[in-house]
Parts: structure tokens; sequence; C-alpha cells
């Protein structure tokens, strides 16, 4: 008897480290394929090229759809095709949302799928006119805010970077807060200090608190982290601070 279930433990062992090493190779093989998803999207400029993208993605999600990590890039994918496909913007903010809200319900602990699902119902809440403006500030607010707690590095620390802009944005009314705007804009310098927008950001907030000479800081060092760019994003934002400079030059 012994002897026979000896000879059944020797098979089993190498089933079991058969699967062992498949699933490091499928694990290794889906890390692979997001930097790869990762690095097309960073590189992507045209419609063409982001639906190349997606196309990709979904081909991913069919026979995988459990997969958050692919649900909030479909989201990201789709975001950045809203901001390029002006026509189909709506239904691209949409898809984004449904994507995100996909990633959320799968891993709630996602601060990626937070933040983008938070600027894809303030896009689509702008698309909509004044009152779906309104009545997206909480729900947008809220998905910051978790993004924050969960991790505020994501996309440069674009979670501060937005609820910065908001409370600079809002009527006092509604929200605004200058204090507030400040506090999220620096945290957003603090977290990616090589991100020119998060000092462009924080030279507004000063600016609309009178302080000019913290203002002109940020925007040299915009200047400098700008220098030499061929970025045409960065270029505008580069624009944009001689602007201000120019404006706030004693």
């Amino acid at each position: 008897m012994n002897t026979i279930f000896n000879k059944l433990l020797i098979p089993i062992s190498i089933l079991f480290l058969w699967i062992f090493f498949l699933n490091i190779s499928v694990a290794f093989a889906q890390s692979s394929t997001l930097n790869e998803i990762d690095e097309l999207h960073k590189i992507s400029e045209s419609e063409l090229e982001f639906k190349s993208v997606a196309a990709k993605i979904e081909k991913v999600l069919e026979e995988n759809p459990g997969l958050y990590e692919w649900q909030w890039r479909q989201a990201r994918t789709h975001y950045a095709l809203a901001k390029i496909s002006e026509e189909t913007s709506i239904h691209h903010y949409e898809q984004c949302i449904h994507f995100s809200s996909r990633a959320i319900e799968l891993h709630p602990e996602s601060s990626n799928s937070y933040f983008y699902r938070g600027l894809c119902r303030g896009k689509l809440g702008e698309s909509k006119g004044v009152w779906a403006s309104l009545g997206i500030i909480d729900p947008f607010r809220d998905d910051m805010e978790k993004a924050v707690s969960l991790d505020p590095t994501v996309n440069r620390a674009g979670p501060h970077r937005a609820l910065g802009n908001l409370y600079m944005e809002l009527p006092f009314f509604l929200g605004g807060d200058m204090d507030k705007s400040i506090f999220h804009l620096k945290e957003a310098v603090r977290l990616a200090p090589n991100f020119p927008e998060n000092h462009l950001g924080l030279a507004k907030g000063l600016i609309g608190k009178n302080n000019f000479k913290e203002a002109r800081e940020s925007l040299h060092k915009l200047m400098q982290l700008t220098d030499n760019t061929l970025d045409e994003k960065f270029l505008s934002l580069r624009e944009e601070g001689k602007d201000l400079l120019d404006e706030i030059s004693p």
C-alpha cells in the first residue's frame, strides 16, 4: 500500500510544480503586457493610435474581464480619446466612467480607478452644461479624495492637482477655497516636483492669494523644467507661465 502511495505521490508533486511554474509564467507574461500597454499609451498621440491601444485592451478583457488593472487602463485610454475626439467625447467619457467603475468593483483599493473616474465624471459634467457640472462636484471630489487616501502619487500627484484646481475654480458659494487649493497644489509639487503642470497650478493659486513672490518662484521652476522641451503640452504650459510672469513681474 505504501509503495503504491509513494508511486502516486511523485506524479502529484510534479503536477503541483508544473501548475506553480505555469502561474509564475502567466504572471510574468501579464506584467510584461501591462508594461507594453503603458508604453504604447505614453507614446500615442493620434486617435488611431489610442484606438489601437483600446483594441488591445479589449481583446484581453474579452477573455479575462476580471482583471481590474486592464479595466482602469481602458478607462485611461477612453479619457485620452475623449480629449482628442471632440465629436465623440461624451461617448468616451461615459466609457471611461464605465471601465473605471468596473475596476473599482473588482478592486476597491485602486487609486488609479478613482482618479480616472473622477476626471471623466468632471469632464462629462462640463460637456453637458453648467447644471450637470454642478451635480458632479461632490462625486468628483469624493473620487479624488479617495484616490488621495489610497495613493496620492498616481499620475504625478494627479489627485492633489485635480483637487487643487477644483477648489481654485469653484466660486466660494459652491465650495471654492483658495487655501485648500494651495494646500493640494503644494502637495502635488511635493510628491511630483519635476512635473511642470504642478508648478503652474501652484503659481495660479498663489497669484489668487496675491503671493507674487512665491508665485514667481514656482513659475521660474516651471521655466527650468520646460527649458529646451519639444513636448507640445509642456510648451503650452511654458507659454502660459511666461504670460503669468509678465503679469506679476515687479
